[in-house]
């Protein structure tokens, strides 16, 4: 069988949101969690220190840094995540997870690991990590063209 590169985007994007809806409807209904905040709280809960400047997070998000305010705003308001000043010279903004956000995602992350093993375990745990590196391939930015 051949794949142009078109019918594999339309597929990562038709698996991709496959499981985005699986991960909507049980982190919604155990954790009270969107996916999109899942994604977000997670990339803070996985850095050093639970915070990463907002600029980054926009970028690894596919945000525009208004939607990432909005987001941030909304979390906030609920005790999940702030923003603070950075510490560096030019005291830039950091998305910083808090304490009842670290322990939300501590219990989502089990309700995500046990979905996202239900949705691998038709393909060969030997081929995962290849696809995983293709995956992520696809995943850095192309700064060459910009």
């Amino acid at each position: 069988m051949t794949v142009d590169a078109l019918d594999f985007c339309l597929t990562v994007s038709r698996a991709h949101a496959n499981l985005s809806l699986k991960l909507r409807e049980h982190l919604g209904a155990f954790h009270g969690l969107d996916y999109e905040d899942f994604t977000l709280l997670h990339l803070l809960l996985r850095t050093e220190g639970g915070r990463m400047p907002m600029g980054d997070l926009s970028r690894a998000l596919g945000l525009p840094m208004s939607a990432l305010l909005r987001k941030m705003v909304l979390l906030e308001k609920t005790g999940l995540a702030e923003r603070t000043a950075g510490a560096n010279e030019d005291n830039s903004r950091h998305a910083t997870l808090r304490p009842g956000g670290r322990k939300l995602m501590q219990a989502a992350v089990t309700t995500a690991l046990a979905i996202c093993a239900d949705t691998v375990k038709s393909l060969d745990p030997e081929s995962l990590p290849q696809i995983h590196a293709a995956l992520l391939a696809l995943c850095i930015e192309d700064t060459a063209s910009a």
